[in-house]
């Protein structure tokens, strides 16, 4: 049975969680009502604050329950259910002032929703009501990378006396007569009016992110980036020192093993020099049909293989032949490398590729788009 999971980044309006709720849920004119199973709030230490006085001390939410029935099931708790922004440190944030929180804040926003949506048994709705602009704008777009069918986006609306009354949270089932700062009277809380302003939205889950099968464990920021520097051109850039290879310098890949990093730099120094691409030997060394001009050939590739594998792995372990066992599994694990630090589309853009079968394979990138850093004598 699917779980229907509310989540909100707010700010220093706990009105608005109620709010999105009683619209969601309780609006008599409505039919197609949605109750939350659980309601899962982000904001700042301070927004956080606000929401356990005002909904949880001040006994506004039990209020509500009890005032509407039909929500008296919802798991939301201050121990479980609010979510503070932290720094790197692990210190809670008590404001969004810098761009560096607000990129925390992005990261932050994009893994619940992540975490939430690749739960198979769950709708998930988000709201984007309340929170500072930025968050908002980030929890649309995290939604709009990893929402599926089921999952949907609103903004709440309310009733414009309403908005400056301190003491409105729902239109109530009976009078409640409701002020503003200056204890003015501006009207009962059963009389307003409160909208949701459903908000469409493109699904990228199955259309995007599939292709680029991005890690786990990417930021917002890195998804964003790696998505759109796959449309973009490439440059690639490799220190035979510390076996590093740097994409359109933002993305690296550290300590390449021996074997691929020695391909991958054997490839880029051909290409750089014009010296063309590299047919596949056809036939492995402990084949029985292999014969001298394959071994020859074998030979050939081996001899310029190790110019650039020799000064990474101990002499010991120099006794290899780059024959067709050793030039497909090394390819191979050269590209899941590649796959898994920059997902598919931006990997294959620095392909060791073939145009057609039984042609050359060759780095595709163009050699003016290359530059491999010289060890100093």
């Amino acid at each position: 049975m699917s779980r229907n999971i509310l989540f909100l980044v707010t700010g220093m309006t706990p009105q608005i969680i109620t709010e999105t709720i009683w619209a969601l849920a309780c609006d008599s004119e409505i039919s197609d009502t949605w109750i939350p199973d659980e309601v899962h709030v982000l904001s700042t230490q301070d927004g956080l604050n606000q929401i356990r006085k005002r909904l949880f001390e001040d006994g506004v939410f039990a209020q509500f329950k009890r005032d509407y029935p039909v929500l008296k099931n919802i798991v939301f708790d201050e121990a479980t259910n609010l979510h503070v922004i932290k720094n790197q440190d692990g210190k809670p944030l008590f404001d969004l002032k810098t761009p560096e929180d607000n990129e925390i804040s992005a990261d932050i926003i994009c893994e619940k929703i992540k975490e939430f949506t690749s739960l198979d048994d769950t709708s998930v709705h988000v709201s984007i009501a309340g929170g500072r602009k930025t968050m908002g704008f980030y929890a649309g777009y995290a939604l709009s990378l990893y929402g599926r069918a089921q999952d949907s986006l609103s903004h709440v609306l309310v009733q414009s006396e309403f908005e400056k009354a301190v003491n409105f949270f729902y239109p109530t089932p009976k009078e409640s007569l409701v002020s503003d700062r200056d204890s003015t009277v501006v009207g009962n809380a059963q009389d307003a009016q409160v909208w949701l302003a459903k908000i469409p939205f493109v699904r990228m889950q199955d259309a995007i992110l599939p292709k680029h099968q991005l890690k786990k464990e990417d930021s917002f920021s890195d998804v964003v980036k790696k998505i759109n520097e796959s449309f973009e051109d490439i440059t690639l850039e490799l220190n035979p020192s510390s076996r590093k290879a740097t994409i359109n310098g933002k993305f690296f890949i550290n300590d390449l093993p021996p074997r691929e990093w020695a391909l991958l730099h054997w490839f880029a120094d051909r290409r750089i020099n014009d010296k063309g691409g590299i047919i596949a030997p056809s036939k492995s060394i402990t084949e029985t049909s292999v014969n001298t001009e394959q071994l020859n050939y074998i030979s050939d590739l081996t001899e310029e293989y190790l110019e650039y594998y020799a000064d990474h792995k101990n002499e010991e372990d120099l006794d290899i032949s780059v024959d067709k066992k050793f030039f497909q599994a090394t390819t191979s694990r050269l590209r899941t490398s590649f796959k898994e630090a920059l997902g598919i589309e931006l990997a294959a853009k620095i392909d060791i590729k073939q145009t057609s079968k039984g042609q050359p394979f060759y780095l595709d990138i163009p050699s003016d788009a290359i530059k491999i850093i010289k060890i100093a004598d």
